[in-house]
């Protein structure tokens, strides 16, 4: 039983009022980060794609597209590192740390009265959550400044990140809900063998067999932790709705919230009979070892289905990524 627990709610107070000045030059700091992280990419990708062979699309062998592309799949390895993991370790836990929240906005850290209460990897799991979810909001924020200033955005990508970017400050900014959290977070795991395919299917047939296994794990971990574990954790989020939640937090933040998690659990079954039928087409093709255009198995097979997938993917590629559409940022570059 959580000794902070209070009137009965399914939720508990982890520490005391603070920390705003922390949360917000962390998130700051972040978004700068992001910035000279996609500008550095950007003055290197001579150096850093020395050896990768021209794509047969022209928009692809943009250097804006590449370092977009670059720097999707290391903040997705960073965010899914902290969040898969932290999920492992809050889905044993009870109700009072699963949906615990802090009003130390800073960390997110529990306070001393609850130091022999909670357990140290649990508390380790949520103060790495909320780090996790400002690199993702401030990655997403910076995401859309960067992606239209180099016309590699649509109204469609803008709106996409501007939901998530909000859907991100109402979580962080109360520091609750670690969880469900991490659930959403640890669907980024995915998109690193999304953007490794985007980037490389059009960069011959060298390519076909690593792409075609790219698409593959793809799709499992999008069956896995978009489909089964965000199903899983949205319900839980429905199902409980404000009680889970701080009384803090607004009725209009809380209706959004739970709108924009329905929302988004129920845009990744949009997809899946499309992915479906791909990802058998895919393994025949990788099977086969062979790119069969016409018929689209193999690589090519990948490439619409994955790419319009990945519109979904906060911070993977978007449906810029389709082959009919070259970015105007691309366009003499």
């Amino acid at each position: 039983e959580c000794p902070a627990r209070a009137g009965g709610s399914a939720w508990a107070e982890l520490d005391g009022p603070g920390g705003l000045d922390v949360l917000v030059l962390t998130f700051a700091g972040l978004s700068l980060l992001w910035v000279a992280l996609f500008y550095a990419l950007v003055w290197t990708e001579h150096w850093w794609a020395a050896n990768v062979p021209p794509s047969s699309k022209a928009h692809e062998n943009d250097r804006y597209w590449a370092a977009r592309n670059l720097i999707g799949i290391l903040h997705a390895c960073l965010v899914s590192a902290l969040t898969v993991p932290a999920v492992a370790v809050l889905a044993g836990d009870p109700d009072w740390i699963r949906y615990a929240s802090s009003q130390n906005l800073g960390t997110c850290r529990a306070g001393a009265d609850l130091a022999g209460a909670l357990p140290l990897v649990s508390h380790a799991a949520c103060v790495a959550v909320a780090f996790a979810g400002l690199a993702f909001t401030s990655f997403t924020a910076v995401d859309v400044v960067i992606s239209s200033a180099h016309g590699l955005a649509t109204p469609d990508f803008i709106i996409h990140h501007l939901a998530f970017v909000g859907a991100g400050l109402i979580i962080r900014g109360h520091c609750m809900l670690p969880y469900n959290s991490a659930i959403l977070l640890a669907m980024e795991v995915s998109t690193p063998f999304l953007n490794y395919m985007l980037f490389y299917r059009h960069r011959g047939d060298a390519y076909n067999a690593s792409v075609s296994i790219a698409g593959v794990v793809f799709v499992v971990f999008f069956v896995v932790f978009r489909l089964a574990l965000n199903s899983y954790g949205a319900g839980l989020m429905l199902l409980r709705g404000r009680a889970i939640m701080p009384a803090r937090v607004p009725a209009w933040q809380a209706r959004f919230l739970l709108g924009a998690v329905a929302l988004g659990s129920a845009v990744q079954f949009f997809w899946l009979p499309s992915i479906a039928k791909n990802f058998v087409e895919g393994l025949v093709g990788l099977v086969r070892g062979r790119d069969d255009k016409e018929g689209g198995s193999g690589a090519s097979s990948w490439s619409t289905t994955c790419s319009a997938a990945g519109s979904d993917h906060s911070s993977g590629a978007s449906a810029i990524s389709s082959e009919e559409h070259e970015p105007s940022g691309a366009r003499g570059a």
